[in-house]
Parts: structure tokens; C-alpha cells; sequence
């Protein structure tokens, strides 16, 4: 992973994003990628997303904000797509919310034994 201060994004925080190294693809919308994780000052974490190479966004902190940011999405893609396309890639960004929560579970569970 590398790291960089944040810029202006959407559902933007003051954050420090570490980038992974290979987006990962959304394989309902290969445009939209998984490009790392936003960190507050807080310990807050945001996924940091990309549409298209072009609009960024944090989808974070939390399980209802994610739900929320996803359906926004959601529904901003139902205009250009079928609505159970759009369901897919909703569902794709809470695996990947899922995942990141895992990961840090499983980093906080092995600093304690």
C-alpha cells in the first residue's frame, strides 16, 4: 500500500488514504474500483472508490453509512442501468466494507495474542 494526504473527494473526510498497490475491480462495473482505504485522525475508516478513473469517493465509517452511500450510488447507476445490475454493484461495495471490516478484526485480534 502506499499513502497520500487526501484532496477534495466525495463523502469526503480529512483522511490519510493508503492506496493498494492494484485497484480492485468491480466485476458488476469493472469501471468502478476499490482503490484502498481513507484513515481519519479519529481511526475512522472510509473504502476510497473510483467511477470511471475519474470520480472518487470515501464510503465509511460505518455499517449504516455504508448501506446509505451504496444505495445512493445504487440509485444514481438505476438511470443508466437495469435495477438489479445496480443491486449487484451495491452489494459488491458492502463486500467490500465486509471485507476491510474483516481485515481489521483480524489485525486487532493477533496484536492481542
Amino acid at each position: 500500500m502506499t499513502t497520500t494526504p487526501s484532496r477534495d473527494r466525495h463523502f469526503h473526510v480529512p483522511a490519510v488514504e493508503l492506496f493498494l498497490e492494484d485497484p480492485v475491480r468491480c466485476r458488476f462495473l469493472p469501471t468502478l474500483t476499490l482503490d484502498g482505504i481513507a484513515v481519519t485522525d479519529a481511526g475512522q475508516h472510509h473504502l476510497v472508490l473510483t467511477l470511471a478513473g475519474i470520480a472518487r469517493f470515501y464510503i465509511g465509517p460505518d455499517d449504516t453509512t455504508v448501506a446509505r452511500r451504496a444505495r445512493i450510488l445504487t440509485a444514481a447507476l438505476s438511470r443508466h442501468l437495469e435495477a438489479a445490475h445496480a443491486d449487484l454493484i451495491g452489494q459488491w461495495i458492502q463486500w467490500c466494507w465486509d471485507s476491510l471490516l474483516d481485515e481489521l478484526v483480524d489485525r486487532i485480534t493477533q496484536t492481542l495474542t
